[in-house]
């Protein structure tokens, strides 16, 4: 969002644009910071059992944030970054000698080798919201079924893998 200033008018940005990732600015931090400052608020008075039920819902609420930070605000934009370096390496790649092209296959190959587990980390997350943006009530269903086909291989894996090695 850019702020203007009256003073000009209204045509001049307040801030410059830094050259950073999107996910590490303050919007994502915001709600963090926010929870951090209501576990610091909570009183202590005697009947410690409340606050501390409080505070229990407030550590696993920053606990739930901060794993989506990391996994959808880092690994999302390092992915991104990753991706933009493969795109670009495939564009160089079609131009040069051979030496230079074979250079430009090297790294697009580690490349891809980095981009991988940040890949791995986004792709549910990515799965569910693409599936959620095309089909909204039938997302649900997907969604469902694929956590109970999780909650399956899980609970029984032990019986899966006793049928694996029976082959």
């Amino acid at each position: 969002m850019r702020r203007l200033r009256a003073a000009d008018g209204g045509t001049r940005p307040r801030w410059r644009c830094r050259h950073e990732l999107p996910a590490l600015r303050g919007a994502p931090l915001r709600p963090i910071k926010n929870i951090v400052r209501q576990m610091k608020g909570v009183p202590l008075p005697f009947p410690y059992l409340p606050q501390l039920i409080q505070i229990a819902v407030l550590t696993s609420v920053l606990a739930l944030f901060g794993v989506l930070f990391v996994t959808i605000g880092v690994a999302t934009q390092a992915a991104g970054v990753f991706r933009g370096l493969i795109l670009e390496a495939q564009k160089h790649l079609r131009e040069g000698s051979t030496v230079e092209r074979s250079g430009t296959a090297i790294s697009i190959g580690i490349y891809s080798l980095l981009f991988l587990p940040f890949w791995m980390i986004q792709f549910p997350f990515s799965l569910v919201g693409s599936i959620w943006s095309s089909r909204r009530l039938s997302a649900l269903l997907t969604v469902a079924l694929l956590l109970s086909i999780a909650y399956v291989v899980t609970m029984y894996s032990h019986h899966l893998i006793k049928f694996w090695h029976s082959f």
